[in-house]
């Protein structure tokens, strides 16, 4: 899930500061005239780069910084992620020294923190949020500096959901964030001048579809989470229909999903379907792949679970092609980043912005015209993933191989692990893994040891930690019922879900993908179409 980067407000207040040329004058008129509404977005950016060549000649540096922001945003709304990091490092080094008393300056941090989150770089995008909270802290007027705080806790979620699969406890950290950002959105006064009510209401409503989307993913751990989940959905989707506020296309996108997801986990298949194609419908006036490859999956589900099959189809082959086209889009990017940065700590970028600019739009190019082919790659390999777990399937013996791990000495007795060894593979074969409520404890009780030797045999005799463990045995468990037992075949994968313990279809379809690298539609699939010949 991705924010949009809506920040119109803010050049017009930002330009209001004396200045010192006539030349200077007319390039800010220039830059508060791009404020106004049903602008082209193609003829905005090229007038702001204009703008910012301008500015650079004259060495009128908020000129370079107003712009460059600008920039930044458009940049973030169509993921063009790579552009607004090399746009972000040139105004780093203008910025330099510089106090940010109106605010643009923590806006580039943000926007270039959010742009390294979304390519992986968490730590790296972790640095520049801290930068951007300690710039925002210095600006002057009251809703400006709330709105930008608030904008950074909000963004601070984008690093907390990158680590928590990492760690569940950061949980915590990623509630707290949201609720401080929903907090501080609600202080701006619906009178600003400077932070439009329109802004004021689409912040509220965001979060609340963040949060909406936490409980969502934590329906396994939190007890009501599906009711505070609708809670906070209904709330902010009430705000994107209500007429009097004029909202960002792609925000209310994004909410429509959500609710069409809030739906799905419901199991009320057909308000999820018509959520999911208003979204779609919306897509068409606001081109932006990465919801439309949501949609795309959450109605791929609905149609399967209502026994639409040819409609599933059709839905699961679109989700398939971009949601691999995305996939490498974003390796791609990540990569060329990822070696900017190394070769940043070495020495001083040399190059000038016009190379830069070239530099990306032929790597964009590049990675535009191998897209189609490794697709058609990608087919393929998801065909051979498809028969490796087949091989696995004909040639697995009945017995769980030992591992051979050697666990800590010093810590557990010979006789402790042995035992709990054999209690383990007693549990392997007893199906009791399909309980919902299973947690370490409860499982360390049963087997009469404790939670820290249970965790330490696990990771070093089955290579997992304890959730990754349960995970595979579930998987495995449903990938032998489908192989051996057509009947599994038919079923919906809620049904599915419920068979194997998980909470959600959601929930059992990144386990499986995560397992077995193809989706459980496709597994099937590809089963059916065996049968079939």
């Amino acid at each position: 899930m991705r924010k949009t980067f809506y920040f119109f407000f803010i050049l017009f207040y930002y330009i209001a500061i004396a200045q010192t040329s006539p030349e200077e004058t007319i390039i800010s008129n220039k830059l508060r005239d791009l404020t106004k509404p049903n602008i082209d977005q193609k003829q905005k950016e090229a007038s702001l780069l204009q703008l910012k060549a301008e500015s650079e000649k004259l060495g009128y540096d908020l000129g370079i910084l107003i712009s460059g922001d600008y920039l930044m945003i458009l940049y973030g709304e169509s993921n063009r992620h790579q552009e607004g990091l090399a746009l972000g490092e040139q105004l780093k080094k203008v910025a330099k020294g510089k106090k940010d008393t109106h605010g643009y300056i923590a806006d580039i941090y943000r926007m270039n923190a959010l742009a390294l989150g979304y390519l992986g770089l968490n730590e790296a995008c972790l640095k520049d949020l801290k930068k951007a909270l300690s710039y925002a802290k210095d600006i002057k007027d009251r809703n400006t500096r709330v709105y930008q705080l608030s904008t950074c806790y909000l963004n601070m979620g984008l690093h907390y959901n990158l680590k928590q699969f990492e760690d569940k406890n950061i949980r915590d950290s990623l509630l707290y964030t949201y609720k401080k950002s929903l907090e501080l959105a609600k202080q701006i006064n619906d009178d600003s001048k400077r932070v439009r009510k329109d802004l004021k209401y689409d912040q509220i409503a965001f979060i609340e579809m963040r949060l909406g989307m936490f409980y969502l993913n934590e329906s396994n751990y939190i007890k009501e989470s599906l009711e505070l989940a609708e809670k906070y959905l209904m709330d902010g989707l009430k705000i994107y229909q209500d007429k009097k506020y004029n909202m960002p296309i792609v925000n209310k996108m994004m909410m429509l999903n959500q609710v069409s997801w809030l739906y799905m986990e419901k199991k009320e298949y057909e308000k999820s379907i018509e959520y999911a194609k208003q979204a779609l419908e919306l897509e068409k006036r606001f081109r932006e792949p990465y919801h439309r490859v949501e949609s795309f999956e959450f109605l791929a589900d609905c149609y399967r679970e209502v026994n639409e099959k040819e409609k599933s189809k059709f839905y699961m082959e679109q989700y398939t092609f971009l949601k691999d086209s995305l996939s490498l889009a974003d390796k791609t990017n990540a990569n060329i980043t990822m070696k900017k940065l190394v070769a940043e700590t070495d020495s001083e970028h040399k190059e000038n912005s016009k190379k830069q600019w070239i530099m990306t739009g032929v790597l964009a190019l590049i990675a535009g015209g191998c897209t189609l082919i490794v697709w058609k790659r990608r087919n393929k390999a998801l065909l051979k993933k498809y028969e490796h777990i087949i091989e696995k399937l004909k040639k697995e013996p009945t017995a769980q191989k030992k591992q051979t791990n050697v666990t800590k000495r010093g810590e557990i007795s010979n006789e402790t692990e042995e035992r709990i060894i054999n209690q383990l593979e007693i549990f392997e074969n007893s199906e009791e893994f399909l309980r919902k409520d299973l947690t370490i404890g409860l499982l360390s009780s049963q087997l009469n040891t404790n939670s820290k030797y249970l965790s330490e045999i696990i990771k070093n005799k089955k290579s997992h930690n304890f959730s990754s463990y349960i995970n595979y045995l579930k998987i495995n468990y449903i990938v032998h019922k489908l192989y051996n037992e057509p009947k599994y075949r038919d079923y919906k994968i809620s049904h599915l879900a419920e068979i194997c313990g998980y909470a959600s279809p959601q929930a059992f379809f990144v386990a499986f993908k995560k397992i077995n690298e193809v989706t459980p539609a496709y597994f099937i699939q590809k089963l059916n179409e065996k049968v079939a010949i």
